[in-house]
């Protein structure tokens, strides 16, 4: 798309130093934007031609941004960023004018559908392509991921429940203001783990509340654990999740 546009330019003006200026192929942002900036210099067939190539390449771009607005979001709440605040940074708001937690959730949502979709699901064949590779690329990373989660199921599910043993006891801090989601759902996964994929995934809760907890803890600048055993419990799930610290 971006290569017809430069070639619609190119072939429509007579004045062609313009296009020195050329963001260059791979530059879709700035292809677009230049495109728009000089759709006036096209006339005729020319203009409405790329006027339709604009069209396709800002969904395009559009498209291929949602996976990582989607990894962002993950990431904000894996860190403690709670929905509220999501909301208020997306100027997500209500008609009072406090930040919508239900819409920055609704957006993730939508996200995670457009993310993981099939290829049927939309008609433009590169959006089709790009959805192809998505799914390629997510297959090998979960066969990955499986793999290294059977590994290391028995210390992880072990790890898991003392780190709730802990919470229970009020021994390892959370945020009140918090709601919780990362601790809930670890609470109620651990004991539903049927088969690999589903045992691979319980690190993705573990490593939600340990980051979530660390979030808080420098918030409040508190240490997170009040017995040295849920500091210890902490540290142990820590090293399973990321080894690297």
């Amino acid at each position: 798309m971006a290569a017809r546009l430069y070639e619609l330019h190119r072939e429509a003006s007579s004045d062609e130093g313009y296009l020195e200026l050329w963001p260059g192929d791979r530059e879709l942002f700035g292809v677009l934007g230049f495109a728009q900036e000089h759709a006036h210099r096209l006339k005729g067939e020319a203009y409405r031609a790329a006027a339709v190539l604009r069209m396709q390449l800002a969904e395009w771009l559009r498209l291929a941004a949602d996976p990582f607005q989607l990894s962002a979001i993950d990431d904000a709440r894996a860190s403690g960023t709670s929905w509220r605040e999501l909301a208020l940074k997306l100027r997500y708001l209500d008609r009072l004018g406090e930040p919508n937690a239900g819409s920055a959730m609704n957006l993730r949502k939508r996200l995670y559908v457009a993310v993981n979709g099939q290829p049927g699901d939309r008609r433009q064949p590169q959006v089709a392509d790009l959805i192809d590779r998505r799914a390629m690329e997510a297959r090998l990373a979960e066969a990955r991921f499986i793999k290294s989660g059977e590994t290391r199921y028995a210390e992880l599910d072990a790890a898991a429940r003392t780190l709730l043993k802990h919470y229970a006891a009020g021994e390892i801090r959370s945020d009140p203001d918090d709601d919780g989601f990362w601790l809930e759902q670890l609470a109620e996964v651990v004991d539903d783990r049927r088969d690999a994929s589903e045992r691979a995934n319980l690190v993705v809760y573990v490593r939600g509340v340990i980051r979530e907890t660390s979030a808080y803890a420098r918030r409040s600048e508190q240490p997170p654990a009040t017995t040295d055993q849920a500091r210890q419990a902490l540290e142990a799930a820590t090293a399973l999740v990321d080894p690297s610290g």
